[in-house]
């Protein structure tokens, strides 16, 4: 009896605290105003008329080796939706355990590629790790920036391997995934919302826009809830291409950072094994 006496207060202290701890998580609310680290606290202006998109604050910094910011770097761009001619799924490995992050890029006539990349906005002296994702501790933002900054910060800085997949889309459907993310960008920076690792994360972001997957499958397919084996789902609903073993397309998607230096203007075609124009 006594025993069971002793055990029911560290039990209870246990439960209690795990109370508190679900109501604040339950009740704090998202904020636009915090203390930012400095890749977050900028966020994307955008404004579209037709098929002219002017976007304000496209990120492009500048790391040094260790991961540092050399230079916050932003412009502004122009661009026409008429123009779009691709667009494609990256997937940045930083496990071998299926944890990745993934992000989209666009590409235009006029040899620019605008990535979008969905992540969980930290305040300095946070950093990321996906289990406090799972607590409302990081908003929820939708970077805009240039592939020289998305890609060559993982591929060249964090020295993760990086698989950049076409995605087989019409150009209807191209323009209007491009737009709908856009507009939710230009929402996430007037109404904030919170980021979670299961629910609300970069890939789960994208794959809404998916007609072919079911709602069951955004919350239970281990291939939503794991990024990094998210392509194995594109291949099989053929939003990728499907005229080779995925094996043979990840070779090929693998993007070796001794192609190009992410200062180079040609980053994005080089990166591809292309040659410029």
């Amino acid at each position: 009896m006594r025993f069971a006496k002793a055990l029911r207060y560290p039990a209870l202290l246990a439960l209690g605290a795990a109370a508190v701890f679900g109501a604040v998580m339950v009740f704090r609310t998202p904020s636009l105003e915090r203390d930012w680290k400095v890749e977050y606290a900028v966020l994307p202006q955008v404004a579209i008329e037709g098929d002219a998109v002017s976007l304000r604050n496209v990120r492009n910094f500048a790391y040094g080796p260790d991961g540092a910011i050399d230079e916050a770097r932003y412009y502004d761009a122009d661009y026409d939706l008429a123009a779009l001619t691709g667009v494609w799924y990256g997937l940045s490995h930083f496990t071998d355990y299926g944890l990745a992050h993934s992000f989209l890029s666009f590409g235009f006539a006029d040899g620019r590629f605008l990535a979008v990349s969905i992540e969980g906005r930290q305040e300095r002296g946070e950093d990321y790790h996906p289990v406090w994702g799972l607590f409302r501790n990081f908003e929820l933002v939708y970077v805009l920036a240039d592939e020289r900054d998305v890609i060559g910060l993982r591929t060249h800085v964090r020295k993760q391997r990086v698989l950049l997949y076409e995605l087989v889309l019409s150009g209807e459907d191209a323009r209007a995934l491009l737009v709908s993310l856009l507009q939710t960008a230009d929402e996430a920076a007037r109404r904030p919302s919170f980021y979670n690792t299961l629910t609300d994360n970069c890939t789960t972001n994208i794959v809404k826009y998916a007609e072919d997957i079911s709602p069951w499958q955004h919350l239970l397919d281990y291939r939503v809830l794991l990024p990094g084996y998210s392509d194995r789902l594109a291949y099989e609903l053929g939003l990728i291409a499907t005229d080779r073993p995925l094996e043979a397309l990840q070779e090929r998607a693998y993007l070796d950072p001794a192609r190009a230096a992410p200062d180079d203007p040609d980053f994005s075609i080089k990166i591809r094994g292309l040659s410029p124009p």
